[in-house]
């Protein structure tokens, strides 16, 4: 036991296999700093306690014995809550990196990813942190209780959202981040659109020459 929590206080990494992708799954046990480039994208914070998610889903801001208990690391303000039977779904920009903090991990939770093409990844229990970390439902403790993040390739399918579920109470998490990256397109147009800007710069400095 004691080498188990020696190790999860490290941030561990372990990949899950999709017929798709390769997702990596990485778990840090406690408190741990938001992973590079990524962005918060949902703290709930600026949800009035009580506001709904979804079905059963809900946020809190403080601890409700039998239905939620704050992330025990790096969670303050609201918290999203999914309860026994409830679902909770968020959809965001294509990213290669999806990262958030849970709290009091229980073998009845459960994530699904969404991919930009291709089939979605279904994890459950201990699968959310891919053995890193323990299913154990405690409130305190870092093996139920850090950082998840999950990440692909560049070049593989895109991670768009994912929808938290829970049968039982329940499953909690916050500070939802991902690092978003430009689809293709985007990219084509960003650099045409500086390229364009390099044209009228250059123009800018000929005619500031031809009047000098």
């Amino acid at each position: 036991m004691k080498k188990f929590f020696a190790v999860a206080l490290l941030s561990s990494a372990a990949v899950v296999a999709p017929a798709h992708a390769a997702l990596v799954v990485g778990y840090t046990g406690g408190a741990s700093a938001q992973p590079v480039g990524t962005t918060v994208i949902q703290n709930f914070d600026a949800l009035a306690p009580g506001s709904s998610l979804g079905t059963n889903a809900t946020v809190y801001d403080t601890n409700v014995s039998g239905q939620a208990a704050r992330p025990a690391f790096d969670s303050t303000g609201g918290f999203g809550t999914v309860l026994t039977g409830g679902v909770y779904e968020i959809n965001f920009a294509a990213s290669t990196l999806f990262s958030f903090v849970l709290g009091s991990l229980d073998q009845y939770n459960s994530l699904e990813l969404l991919f930009s093409s291709g089939p979605s990844t279904l994890l459950s229990g201990s699968q959310i942190v891919n053995g890193l970390g323990v299913a154990s439902g405690s409130q305190t403790s870092i093996g139920s209780n850090g950082r998840v993040n999950y990440s692909v390739e560049a070049g593989d399918p895109s991670i768009i959202g994912a929808i938290f579920r829970s049968g039982g109470n329940s499953f909690e998490f916050d500070n939802l981040a991902t690092n978003a990256v430009p689809e293709p397109t985007t990219w084509a147009m960003m650099l045409a659109g500086f390229g364009a800007m390099g044209v009228a710069l250059r123009r800018r400095r000929r005619v500031a020459v031809s009047f000098a």
